[in-house]
């Protein structure tokens, strides 16, 4: 794919254009890496030294520089960019949907559902799914059907069906909650940048 970049009014700011839709809401902006939650290209793009904010539009991602020269940040921004969409891996995470609520909501009931999640511990690195990033996406039905979208570190990894078994059994402890179906997905694939900020100090990523 071709990956087009004109420039803006401000320098600091560049767009890009990879021919592709990228949000079709309308316009979304990401400040720092932790408003970038819900979206896994802009996570990876704060990764890359120098981004300072990103926005998406229709067609185009806004890139912000806090440093340094374009024509060394371009290649990593650009080859970022090109390898999530040449993936098929999406830009923004599901919304989630919680009973009574309003797609993107969050409520008290899936807030307590990620707290219980919390208590389920990677064996390989000695931490909580949630804040390793390993839960994408919590669905509630009105009548306590309740979906998990979660992923692994690594496709293969030999403690899946113990962190599935995990999720089914702190998910169904939640009272409100009937029945528990959980989704097991590598798109996209997890990345060290999808940790929370106290994920990443207790394994001592910076």
């Amino acid at each position: 794919m071709f990956i087009q970049t004109e420039p803006m009014p401000d320098a600091s700011k560049l767009k890009f254009i990879p021919g592709r839709e990228v949000y079709v809401s309308g316009t979304i902006e990401f400040a720092d890496r932790d408003e970038a939650a819900a979206s896994p290209l802009a996570q990876r793009l704060f990764g890359i030294p120098g981004v300072a904010a990103i926005a998406f539009g229709y067609d185009c991602i806004i890139i912000t520089k806090s440093a340094g020269d374009w024509q060394h940040l371009k290649p990593a921004l650009l080859g970022t960019i090109m390898e999530h969409f040449m993936a098929n891996a999406p830009v923004m995470r599901p919304a989630r949907k919680t009973p009574g609520g309003k797609d993107g909501e969050t409520s008290a009931f899936v807030d307590q559902i990620m707290t219980s999640l919390r208590e389920v511990i990677d064996p390989e690195l000695g931490y909580n799914i949630v804040d390793l990033g390993l839960i994408y996406d919590v669905v509630v039905e009105a009548n306590g059907a309740t979906t998990v979208a979660m992923t692994t570190t690594t496709p293969g990894c030999p403690a899946t069906n113990y962190l599935k078994q995990g999720v089914q059994d702190r998910a169904g402890a939640v009272e409100g909650v009937k029945k528990v179906q959980v989704e097991l997905t590598y798109e996209p694939r997890w990345e060290p940048d999808m940790m929370s900020p106290e994920a990443k100090q207790h394994l001592g990523i910076y």
